[in-house]
């Protein structure tokens, strides 16, 4: 059965009427072809892969009518899919936790795109029911996890998200990451070169960022103002290259953004 998602037929640019000189173009088509061409470029690149080729063709279609997404293809194995995001690059690839040669072949999906295309962004989907898979997905480098029983038109507004470098997560999924937290061991961040991104009192301040304390806590914690907290978290955002608490639980989890980490 062949796809019907694709990109839309470009419409026919309409001729100037003829004034008598066989060269006269309307002024307006050239910039009117230039909007159809920047209205395609601008779209998200999505490659789509699901366990059956049944539930992979359902999915690219469905997505396929999101105007902001363009759908380069759909696949059902790890190598399918490993095979299109070397090819094509895409912005975002969507992946089932598990694929049609075996469970959890959707992770090791994210894992592999972290070293072959470093561009590209990994949503995670997965059953209601797999609340398990949550942490691993984001420790595989993953930067949403979508669950099937929400709405296609989500999953658009999740991809858009997650191509714009934002994080997708639910509340309950983020209590999964965090109680996963509490029980890891505690995280020194450096670069490539094994080099310290954060001082010894900001690396004091990113657990307990990191198990959901809020900055009056941990300056009581620490004995220090408020303010000064505000002041340190400002500089951790700026090393490590985030912008909130989400993306730094996140980011404690995986070690997927500028620097490495790794147990103290």
């Amino acid at each position: 059965m062949r796809s019907s998602v694709g990109v839309p037929a470009r419409e026919p640019l309409k001729r100037a009427p003829e004034t008598g000189h066989k060269d006269s173009v309307n002024p307006n088509e050239h910039e009117q072809g230039k909007e159809l061409v920047c209205s395609r470029d601008q779209r998200i690149s999505v490659i789509v892969s699901d366990a059956s080729f049944m539930t992979s063709e359902l999915l690219a279609r469905a997505l396929g009518r999101v105007k902001t997404l363009s759908i380069l293809t759909r696949a059902v194995s790890f190598n399918e899919t490993m095979k299109a995001i070397v090819e094509s690059s895409p912005d975002v690839v969507v992946v089932s936790t598990h694929l049609a040669d075996g469970p959890y072949r959707g992770l090791e999906v994210v894992r592999q795109v972290r070293q072959l295309s470093p561009k590209t962004r990994c949503v995670v989907l997965m059953d209601d029911s797999d609340h398990e898979s949550v942490t691993d997905a984001f420790r595989a480098g993953a930067r949403g996890v979508f669950k099937r029983s929400a709405s296609m038109q989500l999953l658009g507004r999740c991809i858009a998200a997650v191509h714009s470098g934002q994080i997708w997560a639910s509340s309950a999924d983020l209590q999964q990451v965090l109680g996963a937290l509490e029980n890891a061991m505690p995280l020194r961040c450096v670069n490539s070169q094994g080099k310290a991104l954060l001082t010894r009192r900001e690396q004091e301040i990113l657990p307990l960022v990191a198990q959901g304390f809020t900055n009056k806590e941990i300056s009581s914690r620490l004995s220090v103002s408020e303010h000064t907290i505000k002041n340190h978290l400002f500089r951790i955002y700026e090393k490590l290259g985030i912008s909130s608490r989400v993306e730094l639980i996140l980011y404690a989890v995986s070690g997927r953004e500028n620097g490495s980490h790794g147990p103290v």
